[in-house]
């Protein structure tokens, strides 16, 4: 699922994740897609969202949830296909990164991203959190990431891709982004691999819209998206990878969403770059 099974990993992750260790590996942005095949046992956290279902007393409860349920399918493809259809998009993203250091202590990471897309090839990455702000741009042509706080930037020809310009970037900026596959999404990004899927229920305190709610598994990862009941957009989403050390956890909630709405080129330059000192694009010391 999302990038490489998430975004979820850069999911819907990731990959902008901090410190400056990666949460999410760089081979897709998130574990979400690298999903491969099938503990028979669901790991603990699946184990805990069945055990509310009981305690919530719904139908699947009694009955028994099945492994990967339809309806909670339809509703991920859903959610890939209302991204994939969309010539351009634009959206904020609130992520939170749980990652344990080296003595098993968690420590909370916070970033916010102004995220801006025009498919094929245009993106825009506004980004301020616990780490350096930064802005990033491709335009098709040329990458940019400018530090603002060091008036740094680097510049690069831009791969052919999304996929190729996203891995680029994190690797210049040290970070995955949390929502990666929110950009790379296609109507199974957040099924691939999955070896568990169940719809817990409904929710209105997401984004101030109903949304429904998925818990899903994948052999190395757990998790649970909120998806709009109306728009079918993904709302909120938490990842954690099981099988890393410290089993690190991160969520990111997605709001101010605008599909196909007119964008023109004025909106992937880096004006603010102007005058910057230049440094190779690979992560400078800041």
């Amino acid at each position: 699922m999302i990038s490489r099974a998430w975004p979820l990993r850069r999911i819907w992750p990731l990959r902008r994740i901090w410190p400056l260790r990666r949460i999410w590996p760089l081979r897709r942005i998130w574990p979400l897609r690298r999903f491969a095949p099938v503990p028979r046992r669901p790991g603990p956290a699946v184990r805990a969202c069945l055990a509310g279902l009981l305690l919530l007393g719904g139908p699947a409860a009694a009955q028994g949830t099945p492994a990967l349920e339809p309806e909670a399918l339809a509703l991920l493809k859903g959610a890939g296909t209302a991204l994939a259809g969309a010539r351009t998009m634009s959206f904020t993203a609130s992520a939170l990164h749980d990652v344990p250091n080296a003595e098993g202590q968690s420590v909370l990471y916070t970033v916010q991203s102004r995220v801006t897309l025009r498919r094929p090839d245009r993106l825009r990455v506004e980004t301020a959190g616990d780490g350096p702000p930064t802005e990033f741009v491709s335009d098709g042509r040329t990458m940019t990431l400018y530090w603002p706080r060091t008036r740094t930037v680097a510049t690069a020809p831009a791969p052919a891709g999304l996929d190729a310009v996203l891995k680029a970037e994190a690797a210049a900026a040290g970070q995955s982004l949390a929502f990666a596959d929110m950009l790379l999404a296609e109507a199974g990004t957040f099924t691939n691999g999955l070896i568990q899927a169940f719809v817990v229920g409904r929710s209105t305190l997401v984004g101030g819209v109903e949304t429904n709610v998925v818990a899903f598994a994948a052999p190395d990862a757990q998790g649970q998206i909120w998806i709009g009941a109306q728009d079918r957009l993904p709302r909120q989403l938490w990842v954690t990878e099981t099988a890393a050390p410290g089993r690190p956890r991160s969520g990111v909630t997605l709001g101010d969403w605008r599909l196909d709405a007119p964008l023109d080129d004025s909106a992937f330059t880096a004006a603010d770059a102007a005058g910057a000192a230049p440094v190779p694009f690979t992560k400078p010391d800041l």
